[in-house]
C-alpha cells in the first residue's frame, strides 16, 4: 500500500456524499477517480487515456472493486488496501500465470467489457440503483449499456460529489501536498538562480525538469506550463528561442507525487533587469495577493476574498475568473471550489488551495504569484511563500 494513505478516511468520504445525494454506487472511469477510490494509479489511463482500461465502482456500504486488466493486476495487488476486491480480465499480452491451454486472445481487449464487470458488483434488490458516472469519461457505449442495465433516469453525473470528496483532505494528503509544493518550490528556485540571458525556452524546461527529479525522485509526472517574455501560451513542445536580458519568465506547475499535484507560480527576470513598468506591474499584482493571504482563514467567503483582491489590485482592466483553486489528484490540475465571483462557501479547516494573481501580456510579459496553503482552525499555512520581488 502507499505507505500512510487513508483509504478508510477516503472511502467513507466518498460514501457520505453518496448518502446526501441517494445514490447506491458510483462507477469511477477517470485515471484520479479511480485512483482516489483505490490508491492505484492506472498506468494505461493515465498514459493513453482510453476509457474502460480499468473502472472503480464504490458501493453505498462502502465495498470498493476495481476491475483491470490481468497484465496490471499485480501492480494494483502491490499497492491497494486489502479491503479492496481486484477483479482482473485478460488482454493480449501472454501472462503465463494466467495461461491455460486451449484460451482464445484478442488482438485487443473490448474495454466495454469493464463495465459488464463493474455491474455485476452492484448490489439489486426490488428497488431501482441509482449510479453516479463519470459523464466526461465515459464511452458512448458505456452509457448506452448503463442506460440499458438501471434504467437511464437512474444514472446520474457525479463529477461534484467527487470534486466535493475531496475538497476536506486527510492528514496524509495534507503532507503529500506540502511536500510536493515544496519540492515544486526548490526547483523553481534552483531555475531561477541558474537562469542566464541567451538560454532557450527549451534549456529552462530540462533544468526545471531535472530539478524536480533530483529533489523528489518518487515523482510520477512534472507539470510546465512555463511562459517566456512576450509570448503568452505555455508550450507543449518548448521552443529554441533564446532569452534576453530584461526578459520576464512565468514557471508554473511542478512535481507530482503518491497520486498528487503540485501548482505553484513564480516570476523573475533574465539577467536581475527589467524594465520599471514590469517593476511596478509586478508590485501592483502584490498588492492583491498580499490583501488576499492576509484576510483569507476559516470562515470567511471566497467570493469575499475574490472582491478584495480586485480592488487591491484596482486595475479596471484586470478581470480574471478566478483567484485560486483547490488542488488534490485531479489529472486537470485545478479543482473545485474556486476562489471566484460567484463562490459563497467559506474556507473551512483541512482545505488546501493554490491563491494565485496571474498577469499574461506579449507587451509586458506574463507572471503569476501563487503559493499553496492549508486552512487551519485559526488561519493559514502556507507551504510557500512568494517573494515581492522580480529578482533573486
Amino acid at each position: 500500500m502507499i505507505k500512510g494513505r487513508e483509504q478508510e478516511q477516503i472511502v467513507q468520504k466518498l460514501t457520505e456524499q453518496m448518502h446526501k445525494r441517494g445514490l447506491d454506487a458510483l462507477i469511477l472511469t477517470s485515471a484520479d477517480g479511480v485512483f482516489y477510490s483505490t490508491g492505484f494509479a492506472v498506468r494505461s489511463l493515465y498514459r493513453s487515456g482510453k476509457t474502460g482500461n480499468a473502472v472503480s465502482v464504490v458501493t453505498s456500504d462502502g465495498k470498493v472493486t476495481l476491475v483491470c486488466s490481468e497484465f496490471e493486476k499485480m501492480a494494483a495487488q502491490d499497492v491497494c488496501d486489502p479491503s479492496i476486491h481486484i477483479e482482473a480480465y485478460p488482454v493480449w499480452i501472454y501472462i503465463e500465470d494466467y495461461a491455460f491451454e486451449g484460451m482464445k486472445k484478442e488482438v485487443q481487449p473490448d474495454l466495454n467489457r469493464t463495465y459488464r464487470i463493474a455491474s455485476e458488483f452492484i448490489p439489486r434488490g426490488e428497488k431501482p440503483v441509482n449510479i453516479g458516472i463519470q459523464s466526461k469519461w465515459i464511452t458512448y457505449d458505456a452509457c448506452c449499456f448503463l442506460h440499458e442495465t438501471f434504467g437511464k433516469e437512474h444514472i446520474v453525473d457525479c463529477t461534484k460529489l467527487l470534486s466535493e470528496a475531496r475538497v476536506i483532505k486527510t492528514p496524509w494528503e495534507i503532507e503529500v501536498l506540502r511536500h510536493n509544493a515544496q519540492m515544486s518550490e526548490q526547483a523553481m528556485y534552483k531555475t531561477m538562480k541558474a537562469t542566464v540571458p541567451g538560454m532557450t525556452y527549451a534549456n529552462i524546461h530540462t533544468f526545471f525538469h531535472q530539478a524536480c527529479l533530483d529533489l523528489a525522485p518518487d515523482l510520477t509526472a512534472i507539470s510546465q506550463s512555463h511562459t517566456f517574455g512576450a509570448n503568452i501560451a505555455p508550450a507543449w513542445i518548448p521552443q529554441e528561442t533564446p532569452l534576453m536580458r530584461g526578459d520576464i519568465v512565468r514557471l508554473d506547475g511542478g512535481p507530482y507525487t503518491n497520486g498528487y499535484k503540485s501548482d505553484l507560480g513564480r516570476s523573475y527576470a533574465v539577467g536581475n533587469y527589467t524594465l520599471p513598468e514590469r517593476e511596478e506591474l509586478y508590485a501592483t499584482l502584490w498588492k492583491g495577493y498580499e490583501w488576499g493571504i492576509q484576510h483569507i482563514g476559516p470562515g470567511v467567503r471566497m467570493c469575499d476574498i475574490f472582491r478584495g483582491v480586485e480592488q487591491a489590485i484596482g486595475m479596471p482592466q484586470y478581470i480574471r475568473g478566478h483567484f485560486g483553486h483547490s488542488i488534490s489528484c485531479d489529472i486537470s490540475g485545478e479543482e473545485a471550489p474556486f476562489i471566484s465571483p460567484e463562490e459563497t462557501r467559506v474556507f473551512e479547516p483541512g482545505m488546501v488551495m493554490c491563491f494565485e494573481t496571474p498577469f499574461y501580456s506579449s507587451r509586458r510579459h506574463t507572471y503569476n504569484i501563487e503559493d499553496t496553503f492549508v486552512v487551519t482552525e485559526d488561519g493559514i499555512e502556507l507551504f510557500t511563500h512568494a517573494s515581492p520581488s522580480l529578482y533573486i
